[in-house]
Parts: C-alpha cells; sequence; structure tokens
C-alpha cells in the first residue's frame, strides 16, 4: 500500500523537509505494517491524516483515501473529544498508552464497540512533527468481561435474594461455608471445630446419622446429593429443610467442589399434614351436609358429589361421576343447568338464584349457589354448587305474602278510619279552640268569664290530646312517624318540662325534685316536640302514681355522647309481672281507680318515640316502695341554637302596615271559616269565603285574592283540584303563582306530601293555632304587623328601682310564660327575691301578673327587658 505525504503550507520549511524523509521511511514500512491486524495511523501536526493502513480504514468503515489529508474530527466526529490530548501530546511530546475508548463506527452502526489506542509523538530532530497511533480492537474482551461481571453480579444477587441456605464443599466433603447471607437470618449459627462435622450441630439429633451416610455416599460416589432433616432455628425450634447438593467437576472428572442448598420446606411439610386432614375434613362436610353438593369440572361432567345429591339422582355415586347433566337430568333441566356452568366460569363470578329442578320422577324448588372452582393460579377448572330443597319455605312465603296481603289492607282500612275519625273530631274542635282563642283575645271580658273560656280551650285542648294519643300510636305502628331534629336551647327546654311538671306536683302535695348535670350543653339538636312529649308523659305517669313522697327528675351524662334522663318516684311501684305490660298499647298495670285517668297508650307511644331515637325506655320498680324509668339517647350538640331558634313573640297583633290583603278561605265548615275570619278581619283582612272548590274558582275570577286557604275535604270539588287547577288551567294567569295555604284536619304526611305536590305553598293542621296562622301568612305575604303599643318598665317606680335579673331567668320566665304556666312563674318570681333582694321589685311586678293571669303583659313586660 502506497500513501504520500500531503503538502502542508502551515508547516515551516525544515518540518517540511523532514515530513519528506518520512515519507521515504512511509514507503519502507508500507509492506510491512498494511498486513498489520491493528489499526496504524499518523497525523500531522494540525491532526490530520497523513497514513492509515487497512486494518484502521475498516475499523472506521471508510477507505483508506477518504481519510488523507483530512481532519480526524472530520473523519470520525465522535474523536472530537479526544482533541485536548492530542494537543498535549503534541505541546508535551508525551505518549499515551492503552487509552479506552468506545463509540459507534459507520461499519457497525447500533453497535457499540470498544478499543485500546496508544498515541505518542513523531519527534525528528528534536521536533515534533505529528503524532502516531496504533488502534486495537478490544470489543469482544470487553463483552466477555461485561458477561463475567453480569454473571457474578446475578450469583452474588441470586445468593442474597434466595431463600434457601447456600454452602459449599471440598472434593473431599469438608464444609467451607455452613450458612449463606439469608441462612444467617434465621438459623442458628453452629460453633464450628471440625469442618467436616461442624454443619451437623444445627441438625436435629434423630436426623443427624441418616444425614451423614447419605452425604458421606453422595461424596463417594460423585453423585447428587438428597435428603431430608431439621435444622435448629434461633428461637430453638427445629423446622424442615431439604438438602441437596452436585459435585463440580474437573475436566480429567476428578470432583473440584461441591454447591449445596437447604430449602425450608417446614411449612410445605405442615401444609401436607393440614392438607391431608383437611381431605377429611371436607368429605366429612361433603357427606354431612343437609343440602345437595357436587363439584363439576369445564365440560360439565361431575368429579365429586355428596350422598345427598345421589339420592337425589337415585343413583350410586359411581354411576354419577364422569357423567354431565344431559345424561342424569331430563333434556330441558340439564339444558338450563348446563348454560348457567358456562355462564359461571366464562364470568367468574358466583350467583345464587332460585331455580325449579326435577329428576323426572320428583319436582322442587331449590335454593342454588354455584361458584367458579379455581386452582392455585386463579384458572377456572370448573364450577362448585351447593343448593337447597326451599319447596315447602316457598310455600310458607306465599302463605305468609297473602296474610300480609290482607293485614296491609286491614292496616290501610284502620288508617281510613282513623283518617276520618280525625277529620270528624278535629273538625267540631276546630270550631271550639278557635273561638276560645278568639274570645281570650277580648279586652271586654270579666275575669270570671275568662276563666270559663280558659276551662272550655283546656277541656278542648284534653280532647285534642287524647285525639292525638291514639292517632300517634297509629301513626307509628304505621311507620308513618319521622324524628324531625331541630336545633333548641336545652336549659330552657328542660326548665319548661320541670315546672310544667312540678305545678301538678305541688297540687297534689308531693315534693318535685329538679337535678341538671351542670355540664350539659346550653344548645342541642333533636326532635324537641317528640321528646318533650315523652319526659311530660313519664313525669305525669311518676306524679299520677304517687301520693306520698317525691318524684325526682334528673337529666345527666350516660356516657360520652349519651344524655340520660331519668324519672324517679316514690309511688306505688310496679309488679315483676307486669313491667313490660305498662309499654303495651291501652296497657295499665295499676289499681282500676287510676286506670280512669288516661288512655293507656302514654308509655307505648314513649317507648315506640324512643326507638325511633335510637333508645329504649327501661324500668325498675317495686310494690310499695317506687318506679325509676330512664333511657340514654345521643344529643349532639348546636352551637349555633340562636339563629334557629324561634322566639318571634312580639306582642298583641293590631293591624297591617301599607298593606290590606285579601284571603280566600275555601272551607265547606261554617266554624273553620269563622275563626280565621274573626281571626283575621280585625287586623286589616278583606276576607272572601267559598264553601267547595267550585264556588272556590268564581270567587277567585271575581276578587283575585292575595292568598288562599283551604281545606282539602270538600263536596264538588276538593282541595287537591282547587288548587290543580288554579295552578295548570288558562282561565287564572293571573294567579298561578299567589301562595295557596292547605288547612286539613288530616295528620298523616301522605296528605301533606300531596298537597305540596299539586302546588300548595304550605301545610296547617287544624285546629289552626293563631300564632301558627299569624307567621305563615307574614312569610308568603311579607307582611310588617302593627303591634299594641308595649308596657314600658320604667326604671323608677313608687321611688323604687326596678332591677332587672340576669337573661338567664328573663329566659326562663318566658318559657313559662308561653306555656301558661302561672304557677310556675309565681315560684321562680318567689325564687329570685331569695336569691337576690335587689330583683324583690321585678319579682312582686312578675307574681302580680301571674296571679291575675296576665300572660300577654308578662310577656310584653319581659320583651322589655330582653
Amino acid at each position: 500500500m502506497s500513501q504520500q505525504l500531503p503538502s502542508v503550507n502551515t508547516c515551516s520549511s525544515t518540518q517540511v523537509k523532514n515530513l519528506e524523509s518520512l515519507s521515504l521511511d512511509i514507503a519502507r514500512f508500507n509492506a510491512f505494517f498494511g498486513g498489520a491486524n491493528a489499526g496504524l495511523m499518523i497525523l500531522d501536526c494540525q491532526l490530520r491524516y497523513v497514513y492509515v493502513n487497512q486494518a484502521l480504514a475498516e475499523i472506521n468503515g471508510l477507505d483508506v483515501a477518504d481519510h488523507l489529508g483530512k481532519l480526524v474530527f472530520d473523519v470520525i466526529p465522535q474523536l472530537a473529544s479526544l482533541e485536548p490530548l492530542f494537543k498535549d501530546i503534541l505541546d508535551t511530546a508525551q505518549p499515551v498508552y492503552d487509552y479506552e475508548i468506545s463509540g459507534e463506527t459507520p461499519q457497525k452502526p447500533g453497535i457499540l464497540g470498544y478499543w485500546s489506542v496508544s498515541y505518542y509523538p513523531l519527534v525528528a530532530n528534536g521536533t515534533v512533527l505529528g503524532i502516531g497511533g496504533i488502534i486495537i480492537d478490544i470489543s469482544e474482551r470487553k463483552r466477555i468481561e461485561l458477561a463475567l461481571k453480569q454473571s457474578e453480579e446475578r450469583y452474588l444477587s441470586l445468593i442474597t435474594a434466595t431463600s434457601q441456605v447456600i454452602w459449599t464443599a471440598d472434593a473431599r466433603g469438608n464444609v467451607l461455608d455452613d450458612l449463606s447471607l439469608v441462612s444467617k437470618d434465621y438459623l442458628e449459627t453452629p460453633n464450628v471445630q471440625n469442618k467436616e462435622t461442624g454443619w451437623l450441630t444445627g441438625v436435629h439429633p434423630h436426623d443427624r446419622e441418616q444425614a451423614v451416610q447419605t452425604w458421606m455416599e453422595a461424596v463417594k460416589t460423585k453423585s447428587l446429593y438428597e435428603t431430608e432433616f431439621r435444622i435448629k432455628a434461633k428461637d430453638n425450634n427445629y423446622r424442615y429443610f431439604l438438602s441437596r447438593a452436585v459435585p463440580i467437576l474437573n475436566e480429567d472428572g476428578s470432583v473440584r467442589e461441591w454447591i449445596g442448598t437447604c430449602t425450608d420446606i417446614h411449612d410445605p411439610k405442615q401444609a401436607e399434614d393440614a392438607l391431608r386432614e383437611n381431605n377429611l375434613l371436607l368429605r366429612s362436610i361433603l357427606e354431612n351436609t343437609p343440602g345437595l353438593m357436587v363439584v363439576k369440572d369445564h365440560k360439565g361432567r361431575h368429579i365429586a358429589v355428596n350422598l345427598n345429591m345421589a339420592n337425589f339422582f337415585n343413583k350410586p355415586i359411581e354411576n354419577i361421576i364422569g357423567k354431565d347433566d344431559s345424561e342424569l337430568l331430563p333434556p330441558e333441566v340439564a339444558s338450563l343447568m348446563m348454560a348457567k356452568d358456562r355462564q359461571i366460569m366464562r364470568t367468574g363470578i358466583a350467583e345464587t338464584y332460585e331455580e325449579e329442578v326435577t329428576n323426572g320422577a320428583n319436582n322442587g324448588i331449590f335454593l342454588t349457589t354455584k361458584a367458579p372452582w379455581r386452582d392455585a393460579d386463579g384458572n377456572v377448572l370448573g364450577v362448585i354448587a351447593v343448593t337447597r330443597d326451599i319447596t315447602e319455605r316457598k310455600q310458607f312465603e306465599v302463605a305468609l305474602a297473602k296474610a300480609k296481603e290482607a293485614a296491609e289492607a286491614a292496616s290501610y282500612a284502620k288508617s281510613e278510619f282513623l283518617a276520618n275519625m280525625s277529620h270528624e273530631l278535629r273538625t267540631p274542635l276546630n270550631g271550639i279552640l278557635g273561638y276560645a282563642q278568639i274570645l281570650q283575645r277580648s279586652k271586654n271580658l270579666h275575669e270570671d268569664e275568662r276563666s270559663k273560656i280558659d276551662v272550655i280551650y283546656q277541656c278542648g285542648s284534653h280532647l285534642l290530646t287524647l285525639i292525638n294519643d291514639i292517632l300517634d300510636l297509629s301513626k307509628i305502628e304505621a311507620q308513618k312517624v319521622v324524628i324531625t331534629p331541630t336545633d333548641f336551647h336545652f336549659p330552657a327546654f328542660l326548665q319548661g318540662v320541670a315546672e310544667m311538671c312540678r305545678i301538678r306536683a305541688e297540687l297534689k302535695g308531693i315534693q318535685f325534685q329538679y337535678q341538671i348535670a351542670s355540664e350539659l350543653p346550653i344548645g342541642v339538636k333533636s326532635d324537641e316536640k317528640r321528646l318533650r312529649q315523652v319526659l311530660v308523659n313519664l313525669l305525669s305517669n311518676a306524679i299520677k302514681f304517687t301520693d306520698v313522697g317525691s318524684v325526682t327528675f334528673t337529666v345527666s351524662y350516660a356516657s360520652k355522647e349519651k344524655i340520660r334522663f331519668e324519672v324517679r318516684d316514690t309511688g306505688i311501684g310496679i309488679a315483676q309481672e307486669n313491667l313490660q305490660i305498662v309499654f303495651q298499647p291501652f296497657e295499665q298495670a295499676s289499681e282500676r281507680r287510676r286506670q280512669t285517668e288516661g288512655t293507656g297508650l302514654g308509655l307505648a307511644i314513649s317507648q315506640k318515640i324512643i326507638e325511633l331515637m335510637g333508645s329504649t325506655i327501661q324500668v325498675q320498680s317495686e310494690l310499695g316502695v317506687g318506679s325509676i324509668f330512664w333511657f340514654d339517647v345521643n344529643l349532639p350538640e348546636a352551637l349555633e341554637w340562636v339563629k334557629t331558634s324561634q322566639i318571634d313573640d312580639n306582642g298583641q297583633i293590631v293591624g297591617i302596615k301599607d298593606y290590606q290583603p285579601k284571603l280566600l278561605i275555601v272551607d265547606d265548615k261554617w266554624e273553620n271559616r269563622s275563626v280565621i275570619a274573626n281571626l283575621l278581619s280585625p287586623i286589616g283582612f278583606e276576607m272572601i269565603e267559598a264553601t267547595n272548590g267550585e264556588e272556590g274558582l268564581h270567587k277567585v275570577l271575581e276578587s283575585q285574592p292575595d292568598i288562599i286557604i283551604t281545606d282539602l275535604l270538600m263536596p264538588k270539588l276538593d282541595g287537591y283540584g282547587l288548587i290543580k287547577q288554579l295552578r295548570e288551567s288558562e282561565k287564572f294567569p293571573h294567579v298561578k303563582n299567589i301562595p295557596i295555604i292547605v288547612s286539613s284536619a288530616s295528620v298523616f304526611e301522605a296528605d301533606r306530601h300531596r298537597s305540596f305536590e299539586v302546588g300548595g305553598n304550605d301545610f296547617l293542621p287544624k285546629p289552626i293555632q293563631a300564632i301558627d296562622l299569624f307567621q305563615t301568612l307574614q312569610k308568603h305575604l311579607k307582611l310588617t304587623w302593627i303591634y299594641e303599643e308595649k308596657i314600658i318598665v320604667s326604671q323608677k317606680q313608687d321611688n323604687t328601682e326596678i332591677i332587672v335579673p340576669p337573661a338567664t331567668e328573663i329566659e326562663n320566665l318566658y318559657n313559662l310564660a308561653m306555656l301558661g304556666n302561672f304557677k310556675g312563674i309565681i315560684r321562680q318570681a318567689a325564687l329570685l327575691e331569695q336569691k337576690d333582694k335587689n330583683y324583690i321589685p321585678f319579682a312582686k311586678k312578675i307574681q302580680q301578673l301571674a296571679k291575675e293571669f296576665q300572660d300577654k303583659a308578662i310577656l310584653e313586660l319581659i320583651q322589655t327587658c330582653k
């Protein structure tokens, strides 16, 4: 191979002559180096190729001519990183030997190659003329080294990660390493004194002889060593291990060393024993299960059945195994069963269902559970089925369903009867209580007349309470009562209940004690109405059945989350056999004289209400000693009870500010219309009356009212029809959005909901309470009431300064006044006098008003003090 040095304009004349001389030398060793396996090159001082041999050209994947005269970095861009190295050689004239480089070549793109290079300066007469280089391909060697390194790393990782004990022994069988890294985590390290027997110190004494004999035989015959023995663990318990070893042979067949493992098989050994026992247990279960059990493979063939299944087929078990349903059952039954089996295997989802099965002779209804039969890897192998004959149960369910339908029909009839009775009884009560309220508000009555009207109102209220008791029980039994929690002031609530019952106790001449824990919350969330109903009933019963002694009402914490209400009396007591009878409707476990004082529903209703609150009323009693009734309920604390408390009572309403609304009352009962008219006309309402729905529609067209109050049950057209036409008919576009208030004697929630569904805006139960009526009208018409001028408490009265008690005392008086509890007001005022003499003027004033039954004046006085 012949190459010429290129002319180099950038070199000196001396360097040029020297290079020409060098070219003659190149010609002499071209023949010598042309066939070399190593790549050879010469670079000038500008790092341009002057000489390359064929081996280097092949390494670079180019022709020799593609190199000559070109910069090394233009030919091989990957060598750009070597520029500092080349310049250092030219500057220092120091060679670099065995420098490793790697990269891809055009000849083998995508394949990483490795080369060992040596660069040395070409010096003549003390001048560096260029750089010579020898490039040797070491890719194969690097790959072998890398593979060896990876092999060693894999071996070390395997040793570290394996759960087995790895050990080695020399050619004569002497153990060199008793324990691997893993074995040290759980095996007791033996005290090795002798390489031949040290490892035996950890082996169970009963297993040592067999382990040694088997090992020596394997060493002697150069064959596989395999045996089981027990090894002592660090917890001094022995575990089963499987020990195996193989000889590593030299080229001449002699043993170089032994490599062995010890595998912990303790759990599998125990699992084998357990599996053996489980198989016996499963077979026992299979044979003693009252139902039918079967296991089928993926083709639907029976591979296991119990005796009950065999009896169903009326065949021996051996005549069933291996057959599918088509060979055992009628075709239509077999087809359905096999389709269900395929579905279970396809979806992998278990299913329980009822099916009607026949074996050709007998029919029955079966409850079947089918599940996929899986192997340890989760692969579905077939189906497991368990089925029970429920024919008798289904017949019972059919009979029960018919009985339930009959009971529901009877219950519906009872509900209808109670609804009608409610309407019929409440309608006259609406007139009685309504007019009683109207007369109570009259300013022209004498005290004796007012007291008589009070008697009318109290008697009507008592009658209403009796009706409500019966209806309450009916609604609870029909599961139509829902607990409706609201936020309220807890101490005031308890004080009101206590004071309400205290007066009755005092009138009877017995003591009433009220004890409340100091840490109870101020505001709570519960159904205030229902809770009061229960407490008043328990306290009233205690007072009723106590002639001598006391009644004690205690409220405290039963636990961190529950509050206990307890009523204790010293009354006549209850016999032990009657303790649960008292909670049954219409049952009274007392002497006949006292049974006439109630309906016998109070405790039954109270127990059911408390059950709806998630608790139960408990009782302890002893004849002649007394009784204790208590219950524990969860009352969540209401931190913002003030915002939800209803204390909007500003005094007597005498008019409406800047407004005279038209109100249409639609009711077929004169009493109902008269009550509302007499309540609203004096304060400025323009009243329009109609006796049924049809007349109501005409009145709407004629007068265009601002609001409508309608009954539900009326002749010709009822309230539902009236509301529906007003909301949907095109005749009444101007009244489609006016408020419609439904007022009904019905107490069933279904009627309330239905009235809302057809378009009603609100609901007022009969008898209508005046305060509820005023609040409802104010809400829907955005009214501003004009109140009667309030009584202003003078700071000086009879030259005596009136000092107002704290807000809590004022709140207690307010609650008592709202309940009409004049005895309680008098008692509370007396307590104020005892508490602080500065409150005496205020207390005297309150007492005087209470003695005169001036509830409105008391409320007005209290309002000025708030």
